[in-house]
């Protein structure tokens, strides 16, 4: 496909002007890219390997607009991150798509009611009085228990678990090896006559429900909540390796990064951003559209619009400084001998 026209395709303008007759047949990063390759930069801390990329032609955002290329094209784009993504399916295979039908290896219980265009693939087990959607998707080897409630277009990749009785709500994705409504840690103790100790378990009798539009990455857990619901808001996006904890729910449009772990019963108001492996206590409030940068510690409840860092999570500039104290007053202690020294040499010229 010629630049030109790609550059049409998504309301690109090329600079230079005159190079739009060179092929492009194939997507890669900038570092990976090679002749008839198109690439994108869309954060200037990249912009280093526009000198040694081999791309033919580069997506670049406004900002770049002004800036001279030096051994490529640039295709000038109001959204280099966007423009990329509706470009790369013109080159990579399409995704699979489930021709409708149950596979003779499923199990599926009594009273289940599959919607039209319902796949079920291989060995997938599907529990009694369960209900699921129209054109939804189980993949090999799922488990989606008794009376589970799966909306419309939902698509279970193999062997993710939906545990009794959850919601998932329409267009939810869940990924590999996810368990959805697992058991909370829930636990109490009592002391025997004899002076033993006996753990006890506490039942865990809830649910968790997947909002609309929610997608739940790989191996994580959504525990069920002791009693009542755990609830993932509306269009919330989760990554790989996430725990989050009996009866936590989220507002809409929440962000969750891998290795984040949430304790039980927190509250997260809507365009709530947690990075990578931020840890939340139990029973707090992080309020609306709160970021909160990776590593960090939520030990108490978090204002809205904030951006908080360190461990226990405070206001973001206020986390770097603390963090930077140690190197400070290493660099302090360093001049002060230095300044010992040299007062130390006075005095005795002195003497």
């Amino acid at each position: 496909m010629k630049l030109s026209e790609l550059a049409t395709k998504v309301g690109g303008r090329l600079i230079p002007a005159e190079n739009g007759d060179i092929e492009i047949n194939g997507v890669a990063a900038l570092r990976d890219a090679d002749k008839g390759h198109i690439s994108f930069l869309a954060n200037r801390k990249y912009t280093p390997q526009l000198a040694e990329t081999k791309a033919s032609a580069v997506l670049v955002g406004p900002e770049f607009a002004n800036d001279t290329p030096q051994n490529t094209t640039f295709v000038v784009v109001e959204s280099a991150d966007k423009a990329f993504a509706d470009i790369v399916p013109m080159f990579v295979a399409p995704p699979l798509v489930r021709k409708p039908g149950i596979h003779p290896t499923a199990v599926i219980g009594v009273d289940v009611q599959l919607g039209a265009d319902v796949y079920v693939g291989p060995y997938a087990v599907i529990g009694d009085g369960a209900k699921i959607g129209a054109r939804s998707v189980i993949e090999a080897h799922t488990f989606v228990g008794e009376f589970c409630q799966l909306g419309e277009d939902v698509h279970i990749y193999p062997m993710a678990s939906i545990r009794e009785r959850c919601k998932l709500g329409n267009r939810v994705t869940v990924h590999n090896g996810t368990v959805i409504g697992g058991d909370g840690f829930g636990y109490t103790t009592k002391v025997n006559p004899d002076g033993s100790i006996k753990v006890e378990k506490i039942d865990q009798l809830g649910i968790v429900e997947l909002c609309d539009d929610v997608e739940i990455g790989c191996n994580t857990t959504i525990d069920r909540a002791r009693f009542g619901v755990t609830r993932i808001g509306n269009s919330t996006k989760i990554d790989n390796l996430v725990q989050i904890g009996h009866n936590v729910q989220t507002g809409a449009y929440c962000g969750i990064v891998s290795h984040v772990g949430i304790s039980g019963s927190t509250h997260l108001g809507n365009g709530v951003m947690l990075w990578g492996q931020v840890g939340v206590a139990g029973h707090l409030n992080i309020g609306d559209r709160a970021e909160v940068l990776a590593k960090s510690g939520v030990s108490k409840d978090l204002p809205p619009n904030g951006r908080y860092f360190g461990s226990p999570a405070v206001e973001a500039r206020e986390g770097m400084k603390l963090v930077m104290m140690p190197k400070q007053i290493d660099r302090m202690k360093t001049e002060i001998e230095a300044l010992k020294a040299k007062i130390k040499e006075l005095e005795e010229r002195l003497k």
